[in-house]
């Protein structure tokens, strides 16, 4: 081929791509845009991340969803976060008061349908799978706790409340789905006797609650 021709093949070829490339906008104009998130973008790095105590280490809870390798993590009353492998580990941490650990143990062995495994006495048990099963995070403190900071977001899907001092521990909690832009935040209140399957609780948009709980807020009566 000569020069001059290949010189105009050359044009035309860049001339049909630069057609196709401003082109391929319009021929996507009718297809829907995407809806905005339901809740804040994962990746967002939560602001006071949970450091806890492991195996005589320190483990940043909201970088490690995996809790490295542990089976449960309990917020003690001195503020701290320890977690652990077994829940023999849990229940026999010295930080724990003994008087929950008595009562742990008792209720374990006397009542007619014993608290499923992992659960502690006076403290709101978050089960990562249904009918209490998976890994554990327990509450005790009031108010809200933003379980991005413990690695948890959108894992929850079955709660147990094992009261047993009701005069210091009686109340009911409030799971929240928060949402993004307009959209409003979704809550819900749990009472303390339901032992809620999150499966079970419808959600407003439809669907269930199951592995959408953003926030989880103990709220004392």
């Amino acid at each position: 081929m000569r020069p001059k021709h290949i010189a105009k093949a050359l044009m035309a070829t860049v001339a049909t791509g630069a057609f196709l490339f401003t082109a391929s906008p319009a021929a996507h104009a009718d297809e829907p845009t995407a809806e905005p998130s339901a809740s804040p973008t994962p990746s967002a790095m939560p602001s006071n991340p949970v450091i806890a105590e492991y195996n005589g280490r320190q483990i940043n809870l909201a970088e490690d969803e995996n809790w490295g390798g542990a089976n449960s993590c309990t917020e003690l009353p001195n503020g701290e976060v320890h977690c652990y492998d077994t829940n023999e580990e849990a229940l026999a941490d010295p930080d724990l008061p003994p008087s929950i650990r008595q009562e742990t143990l008792k209720g374990a062995t006397s009542l007619a349908a014993a608290p499923p495994a992992g659960c502690i006495a006076d403290y709101w048990c978050l089960f990562e799978n249904a009918n209490y099963t998976g890994r554990v995070l327990r509450f005790s403190s009031d108010g809200k706790h933003d379980l991005g900071e413990y690695g948890f977001r959108d894992k929850l899907s079955s709660v147990y409340y094992w009261v047993v001092r009701w005069t210091v521990n009686y109340g009911t909690a409030r799971i929240w789905d928060y949402r993004s832009g307009l959209l409003y935040d979704r809550q819900r209140d749990l009472v303390s006797l339901q032992h809620p399957n999150l499966a079970n609780y419808a959600y407003p948009d439809g669907g269930n609650w199951d592995n959408k709980v953003d926030n989880f807020e103990v709220r004392r009566g």
